[in-house]
């Protein structure tokens, strides 16, 4: 078959309701497509005689007579109102809101497959059905919050599907396409022990000449990926495209609540985070992916205004620029040629944390693995490093004036390398090590190798509580800047100059709450990395009551919340965003809730210094 015929077969192959088609059906049905182009805002569906039309890449917002959105299309999606004479969707009509390749059926084709597969045609008016029924559902969503950030709970349309790992390939196959899914999930006594894919099914099994009477479980992807309701539908696509997957379990201990694809991620969205990812990871040369990166500052905007939470909005932001390095190390890979050794890209800081702000300069290094040969493969990887940490500053996200970045061949390292450079940081602590530490240890990958980072990670739980030293330098560090009150607990301002008559709320604030968190994390061996995983991990430990970590995490949540407003009321009057802002302006009861902030962070230093009241202290 010529290669774009194949093509075509492979991924309508992979489209209900085709997929229930057999191999000769499908080689005898993939000629008949015609392949139609859109440029993006031409209008939908184009003229001519398909009546059967499928995405195969860009998307499509369909709309209502009123003007209503009524659905969004994208790679994958089927729209066949044409096809059927009682169709509401009928009525509807469209755009390509990006540039859109679609494959086309012509009615009397159709009419013949219809024909020869009876079936076919009701799959199609229940898929019709649930289509529907998905967008009366989605109307009952709060209009003005992100679905990315929407908790995958509300995201989730049915209960799971499952199978026990004893049921035969055959009889999962049968229970998959009884439910008209393209998903199953195999679970023993309520627990989840695997996840099997249409995909596997060909795979795995027919291309692999395995027995049908064979168990599923030979063939299911073992301890999948899963993500909590509360999880941001957001942080779902992500986890998706890092791992090149197109289905996770939604659960949490003791519960399976469900699936989530990312098709429905990304029908559910509009011009959101996960539409903006999603153009991000196919951007196809450094100049697109810098015009992607410049939408992010007018979506932060948008949502902020729409009252998102500042905890989903650095979450988002690190998620973007996540996405944005992963597609620039794929573009670098493409133009250098496949990494000679495996290699991760972490990034740590803000972006580490998931905490990133707008304008954040680049904190990002490289763990190679110990094949690596600095003779043999130093310039590839530095080439790497280079391509992608000048991509980052075009995309907007400025080079670190350290020069603590990949570029630098000490923040691009073998693993072993790293492994003696912390066990030195931890264990022969000084005040310039301890801060190093402070930022490399907060390491997140982004992009590569996971395994890479883990022995990183647990070498910082184990070995650091068990050296006071380093807590003790850390103490000194974090608790050097102690936030602005004075006498009768007044707000401390600048004085004179630019900024007269306002404090820094992310030098005396939210700063040393990160500071605070990531020792407790570190003094008791919990391997969070968020400020607020943390401090939930560690509360009621040794150095940290309950009461403490709340009001941390209430003067946290208060500041990012007042930082945000404070930011989106510059960014509305024309001016850059900043973290000064003058106490003066604000409302007496935000005024009254700082000084009690600020006296939460002065009390909690205190009982670190006393803690650890040795060292290099002043």
């Amino acid at each position: 078959m010529h290669d774009e015929l194949a093509e075509i077969r492979d991924f309508v192959a992979e489209c209900p309701p085709f997929d229930g088609l057999d191999e000769a059906a499908l080689k005898a049905l993939t000629p008949r497509f015609v392949i139609r182009y859109l440029r993006r805002g031409t209008d939908f569906p184009p003229p001519g005689q398909p009546c059967l039309w499928l995405v195969r890449q860009g998307a499509i917002e369909l709309r209502t007579s009123d003007g209503a959105l009524a659905r969004r299309m994208g790679e994958g999606d089927l729209h066949d109102a044409d096809c059927l004479a009682d169709s509401p969707e009928r009525t509807w009509r469209g755009h390509s809101v990006e540039d859109t390749l679609l494959y086309g059926l012509p009615r009397a084709d159709l009419e013949d497959l219809w024909q020869a597969h009876p079936a076919l045609r009701q799959r199609a008016l229940h898929d019709l059905g649930q289509r529907l029924a998905g967008a009366r559902s989605s109307q009952h969503l709060p209009p003005e919050r992100d679905l990315g950030s929407l908790p995958l709970a509300m995201l989730v349309g049915r209960a799971p599907v499952c199978t026990s790992p004893e049921a035969s390939i055959r009889e999962a196959a049968r229970h998959m396409s009884r439910e008209r899914v393209s998903a199953l999930l195999v679970v023993d006594e309520g627990g989840l022990l695997g996840i099997v894919t249409d995909r596997d099914l060909r795979s795995r099994c027919l291309a692999a000449g395995l027995s049908e009477q064979m168990p599923i479980s030979a063939i299911m992807t073992a301890d999948p990926l899963t993500l909590p309701p509360d999880a941001p539908g957001f942080e779902a696509l992500l986890a998706m495209t890092r791992r090149g997957i197109h289905h996770l379990p939604v659960a949490e201990p003791g519960k399976l609540h469900g699936l989530v694809s990312s098709t429905d991620l990304l029908r559910a969205q509009g011009i959101s985070s996960i539409h903006l990812a999603d153009r991000i990871r196919r951007a196809g040369n450094l100049g697109d992916l810098a015009t992607l990166a410049g939408e992010l500052p007018e979506l932060w905007l948008n949502l902020a205004r729409r009252g998102e939470g500042a905890a989903i909005l650095g979450r988002i932001v690190s998620g973007l620029a996540d996405t944005i390095a992963g597609r620039l190390l794929g573009l670098a890979e493409e133009h250098l040629g496949p990494p000679p050794v495996p290699y991760a890209w972490i990034a740590y800081g803000s972006q580490g944390r998931q905490e990133q702000t707008l304008h954040s300069d680049q904190d990002n290094a490289l763990i190679l693995d110990d094949d690596y040969d600095a003779e043999q493969h130093g310039e590839y990887f530095a080439g790497l490093a280079r391509e992608v940490c000048d991509g980052l500053a075009a995309c907007g996200f400025m080079h670190c004036p350290g020069a603590m970045m990949a570029t630098n061949p000490d923040w691009r390292q073998p693993l072993a390398a790293w492994r003696e450079l912390f066990t030195d940081w931890i264990s022969s602590t000084d005040p310039q090590k301890g801060r190093l530490a402070s930022n490399l240890f907060d390491l997140r990958v982004v992009h590569g190798e996971p395994a890479l980072a883990r022995p990183l990670r647990q070498l910082i739980t184990s070995l650091a509580p068990r050296h006071e030293t380093l807590l003790t330098h850390l103490v000194a560090n974090g608790c050097a800047t102690p936030p602005p009150l004075g006498f009768f607990r007044q707000l401390v301002v600048t004085g004179s100059g630019e900024h007269e008559g306002e404090l820094d709320i992310k030098r005396h604030g939210i700063l040393p709450i990160v500071d605070l968190a990531r020792i407790h994390a570190l003094a008791a061996g919990v391997g969070e990395i968020g400020t607020l995983a943390r401090l939930r991990g560690t509360a009621g430990q040794a150095l940290l009551s309950r009461d403490g970590a709340e009001t941390l995490i209430s003067a946290f949540d208060f500041l990012l919340a007042l930082r945000t407003r404070h930011q989106l009321e510059q960014l509305l009057a024309g001016q850059p965003a900043g973290n000064y802002l003058a106490p003066a302006r604000l409302g007496a009861a935000d005024r009254r809730h700082l000084r009690d902030v600020f006296l939460a962070i002065t009390t909690q230093q205190k009982a670190l210094l006393h803690a650890f009241p040795h060292g290099p202290i002043r």
